[in-house]
Formats: C-alpha cells, sequence, structure tokens
C-alpha cells in the first residue's frame, strides 16, 4: 500500500514539474513572440488593406492589444512542440509499443495537416469571404471598415476551424488502428458524414452556395481520404 502512494506522489511531481516546465516555455516563447509577431502584424494589415480593407481604431490602445493578443497566440504556436513533448513524456511509459509507434508517427502529420488547413483558409477561402462581404456592403452602399482586432479574430475564425477538420485523416487512422472504426462503418455512414460535413460548411463560409461548396469539397475529399487510410491501417487480425 506504502509503495502505490508513493508511485502515486512520483506521478504527481512528475506532472507538476512537467506543467511547470511547459508554462516556462510559453513564457519564453511568448517573449520572443512579442518581437516575432509585429512583422506578422504588419504584413496581416497590408494584406487587409491591398485587399481593399479599410482599417480603423476606436480605442488608443487598439492596435498595442491586438498585437499582444497575436503574440500571445503566436507564443501557443511556439511552444506548443515542448507542451507536446511534455505530455508525452509523461504518458509514454504506460504506453504499449504499437500505440508508441503510432504516436510518433503521427506528430509530423498532425503538424504537416494543420498548416495545409491553414494555408487553404489563408489563400482561398479568406479572400472569397471577404470578397463576398465587401460585395453585400457595395451593394447596401455601405463602406467597409474593421478594426485590426477584428480583422485579426476574422482570420483566425477561419483558419483555426479548417485546420482542426484537416486533421480528420489523422484521427480516423488512430481510430482505426486501435480498432474503434473500421472502413466498413465509415463507408455505411458516408450521407450522415456528407449531411454533417454540409452543416459545418454552411457554418463556416459565407451564406453562399458558392462558397460553401469551396469549403465543402476538401472536407468531404478528407472523409472519402480517411475511409481509404481506414482500410490500411485496420489490424489485420480482423
Amino acid at each position: 500500500m506504502q509503495d502505490k502512494e508513493l508511485t502515486l506522489v512520483e506521478h504527481l511531481t512528475e506532472l507538476r514539474n512537467r506543467i511547470i516546465k511547459s508554462l516556462i516555455a510559453i513564457a519564453v516563447a511568448f517573449f520572443v513572440a512579442v518581437f516575432v509577431s509585429q512583422p506578422i502584424f504588419k504584413a496581416i494589415m497590408d494584406q487587409a488593406k491591398a485587399d481593399g480593407v479599410e482599417l480603423i481604431q476606436y480605442a488608443f490602445g487598439d492596435t498595442f492589444l491586438t498585437q499582444i493578443k497575436l503574440a500571445l497566440i503566436l507564443a501557443l504556436v511556439l511552444a506548443f512542440p515542448v507542451v507536446l513533448y511534455q505530455a508525452i513524456a509523461f504518458v509514454l511509459p504506460a504506453l504499449k509499443p504499437e500505440e508508441k509507434r503510432i504516436l510518433f508517427l503521427g506528430l509530423p502529420f498532425a503538424t504537416g495537416l494543420f498548416l495545409a488547413g491553414w494555408v487553404f483558409g489563408w489563400f482561398i477561402v479568406v479572400p472569397i469571404t471577404k470578397q463576398f462581404f465587401r460585395s453585400m456592403a457595395q451593394a447596401a452602399e455601405v463602406a467597409v471598415a474593421i478594426t485590426p482586432s477584428n480583422y485579426i479574430s476574422f482570420v483566425l475564425g477561419i483558419c483555426n476551424p479548417l485546420g482542426l477538420a484537416f486533421e480528420l485523416p489523422l484521427v480516423v487512422l488512430i481510430l482505426a488502428r486501435i480498432g474503434l472504426v473500421t472502413h466498413q462503418l465509415l463507408s455505411r455512414v458516408r450521407k450522415y458524414a456528407f449531411l454533417a460535413l454540409m452543416i459545418l460548411a454552411a457554418v463556416l463560409s459565407p451564406p453562399d452556395v458558392i462558397s460553401m461548396i469551396i469549403f465543402l469539397v476538401p472536407l468531404y475529399g478528407l472523409y472519402e481520404f480517411s475511409i481509404l487510410l481506414a482500410r490500411f491501417a485496420e489490424p489485420k487480425n480482423r
């Protein structure tokens, strides 16, 4: 009984140490991001101006607070590998060899898929969405003006969900590998998945058919690709 209590104390101590290391990594990353965020902020604002977006500031500290917000987001991104490593190192001893292999193989793909979703959102969806709302405003003879904070939130509100949505193949791959889903199951629920993806595309995209289709096509393509991955990832002894 005493050994088990000591083991529990050791685990809690290790968890505390890894949380502290993660917080230190975020703090250091924030210090770096304060300087890195300035040219990134300027590039985003310049792109907005090039697209005809009028930027305004209602309060003296609005632009400064927006840069701090952007720096915090960048800090979380920069510190993410360290935080993820600390989390993996904590649970790694409890994992089976097969689970460890899936984990380490999946990490690079997770990063790549998230970045792919971000790139798709930034270069495809954000310009289309801006053009749609600008045309609606012009039709109503309303001048388009937005604060830097709202514009950053607008971009992140599109790109972050797409980055997460692009993780679908990896999630299905892992679930199929550990036997929780099969490609037959995914094929049977294809029509329900298509309906769910249509709803997701309608929520994320501007309220017009063309924009929704631009969202829907890659999302559904990812679902079909996930079925293919599940076929090869399923345990052979099933």
